[in-house]
């Protein structure tokens, strides 16, 4: 085995897959109305390129998830925005209401620190993490929407059961919502916490889930 796999290897047993479940509960938690939700397992992604291609959906359609920090401060922010788009660090500094010199980019042990995953499976729920935090999503992301992923999979990608190992053990007997329609095209697509596995999420349904009073849509990409 090559050196790059091995390393790829060590990285995947290092994930903690609590962040994961919690989501995953708190999902499960809409009784009245379900979240439609579809999860597929891939080979692990660290880009958005990589992880569209593994999904089969535009990248466009991806929710790139970013943790920015208040220089000097513990003040952590999650910004979500298309894949395709960079983050404007003016437009986010001027919506925190502080000089553009004063934001960062969280370095690797902040991300694991605040948000449990490692770089490249953190999802778009801030007040989902082990340490809360307000979530900022860009105007573009609702007009970025796409169909979810064919459920005619890549070779190495496969649906998400309730029997995987990652599932949590207190919803073993749990159905998962029903799968995002395969006509649908306002769906997010999305690590869920772990680099191996995606979400596919109506936009709508996915605010749903984070909570009208945890995130605030504003323009915050270039």
């Amino acid at each position: 085995m090559s050196s790059a796999a091995n390393s790829a290897e060590i990285e995947i047993q290092t994930e903690d897959n609590g962040t994961f479940q919690n989501i995953i509960r708190h999902i499960m938690s809409f009784k009245d109305n379900p979240i439609s939700i579809l999860l597929i397992r891939h080979p692990p992604v660290r880009t958005s390129i990589e992880a569209s291609n593994q999904r089969q959906v535009p990248l466009h359609s991806g929710a790139k998830a970013m943790l920015v920090c208040q220089k000097n401060t513990d003040q952590f922010t999650l910004v979500i925005l298309p894949a395709h788009l960079s983050c404007d660090t003016k437009k986010i500094a001027s919506v925190l209401s502080i000089p553009s010199s004063k934001l960062r980019m969280a370095n690797e042990e902040e991300v694991r620190k605040i948000t449990g995953c490692i770089p490249g499976a953190v999802p778009p729920f801030g007040a989902l993490f082990p340490q809360s935090v307000k979530t900022l999503i860009d105007t573009k992301m609702s007009q970025s929407t796409s169909h979810p992923p064919p459920l005619t999979f890549n070779p190495h990608v496969e649906l998400f059961s309730v029997n995987d190992p990652e599932w949590p053990n207190d919803l073993a007997n749990a159905t998962l919502p029903e799968h995002a329609h395969q006509d649908r095209t306002d769906c997010i697509n999305f690590n869920i916490g772990l680099r191996t596995i995606s979400c596919s999420i109506p936009f709508d349904d996915y605010l749903r889930v984070l909570g009208e009073q945890n995130y605030f849509i504003c323009d915050i990409s270039k």
